[in-house]
């Protein structure tokens, strides 16, 4: 490497306002310039946090191209992989997992990584993109995971070699949340400051099963009528939950906020985080409201159990069960030194295991060895 930083070259789909997403933009700006020379490029269009790299001072660009264009992403791809001759290709994200590897491939980049947001398979696989990514596992030198639960899915349902697979845990900077409560934004939104606050954060997909943190909010408004629900995020399901208000009879009580950028300061406005998905890895928004002291009551999938200690920090509850969800809200509710004492101690767990200092290191590690072993290996000669 002859002493310079690692040229390093992310291939994301786009950079809208998810967890994967959040997890670049976070973990990119902290990179040490010294060590990495970061960039980025967007498949398709920019999405909402494609600014905040740009004002990190990270090298990105958006190709603007959609799924059909399969082929001419490739040979664009191919063509800024030979101009700026990274170190390594880091891909994330369905069509910049086949693409992003191919491409590297293609224009003689050796050393690719994967990095696996997800536990399960959210979204089925073509039969060709399951021949390529087995094609392509040769070729690619290591998929990071962020959740200790991806091993199975990665080794056993993917048969990814379990020697190239690293998990490197999610992180926040505890710092840049306050634990402090905070209703002026809901008045912003038009919701009243009194009573107490449920709110949920994620995109509205059918994974995320917003439909059972609403019939859990039908129960707690049978217990506490003076309750309010809050949703930040958007998605293709809005429609339909927007609906599904109207059939329970919750609609005055529950504010879809939409995707937003100030996300701290609404998990401040809430009393109590919860998360219904069916399937999570290792949950940004989680760990972002435990780092503002809010207890959380969670279903128990994918990477939630382990970053909610049941009954310290939050509660573990069942997917798919609005009346176990409903009884642990209604408790924390009912109960604020209880639901403080939890607050805290999750902020406490952020602080010592589930910092972004942490998980950088790590990441920057990983790559490190990565490619450096194999540049020890070949000499310096990318094949």
């Amino acid at each position: 490497m002859s002493g310079r930083p690692i040229r390093a070259l992310f291939i994301v789909p786009l950079l809208k306002a998810g967890g994967a997403e959040r997890h670049l933009t976070t973990v990119l700006p902290r990179l040490d310039p010294a060590r990495f020379t970061p960039s980025v490029v967007c498949i398709g269009a920019e999405g909402e946090l494609f600014d905040e790299l740009r004002a990190a001072g990270i090298a990105a660009k958006a190709l603007y191209l959609r799924k059909r264009q399969a082929v001419r992403a490739l040979r664009e791809l191919m063509a800024i992989i030979r101009h700026e001759s990274p170190d390594v290709v880091v891909v994330s994200g369905y069509n910049a997992e086949t693409l992003g590897r191919l491409a590297a491939r293609l224009a003689g980049v050796r050393h690719t990584i994967m990095w696996v947001h997800n536990a399960s398979e959210i979204t089925p696989r073509s039969v060709v993109h399951r021949t390529v990514d087995r094609a392509l596992i040769r070729w690619t030198s290591g998929y990071f995971g962020v959740a200790q639960v991806q091993r199975r899915f990665l080794v056993d349902e993917r048969r990814y070699p379990a020697d190239k697979v690293r998990i490197i845990h999610n992180g926040v900077d505890p710092e840049l949340f306050d634990v402090t409560t905070d209703r002026e934004v809901l008045a912003d939104c038009g919701i009243g400051v009194d009573g107490p606050v449920v709110g949920i954060l994620g995109s509205l997909r059918p994974e995320k099963d917003h439909e059972t943190f609403l019939r859990a909010a039908r129960l707690v408004l049978d217990e506490l009528p003076e309750a309010k629900f809050l949703i930040v995020g958007d998605g293709a399901c809005r429609s339909a939950l927007v609906t599904l208000c109207g059939e329970l009879r919750i609609a005055s009580s529950v504010h879809f906020a939409g995707a937003r950028g100030d996300v701290g300061r609404m998990l401040r406005a809430m009393d109590v985080f919860a998360m219904t998905s069916t399937t999570e890895c290792l949950p940004m928004a989680l760990l972002e409201a435990m780092a503002c002291g809010r207890p959380a009551v969670c279903t128990a999938v994918g990477g939630v159990v382990e970053v909610i200690e049941d009954g310290a920090t939050g509660y573990l509850v069942p997917p798919k069960d609005p009346a176990r969800l409903a009884a642990r809200l209604i408790g924390l509710l009912s109960d604020p030194d209880t639901a403080h004492r939890m607050g805290r101690e999750g902020r406490r767990r952020v602080e010592t295991e589930f910092r972004l200092d942490h998980s950088v290191a790590a990441a920057q590690l990983a790559i490190e060895e990565l490619v450096t072993a194999e540049y020890a290996r070949t000499g310096g000669v990318n094949a």
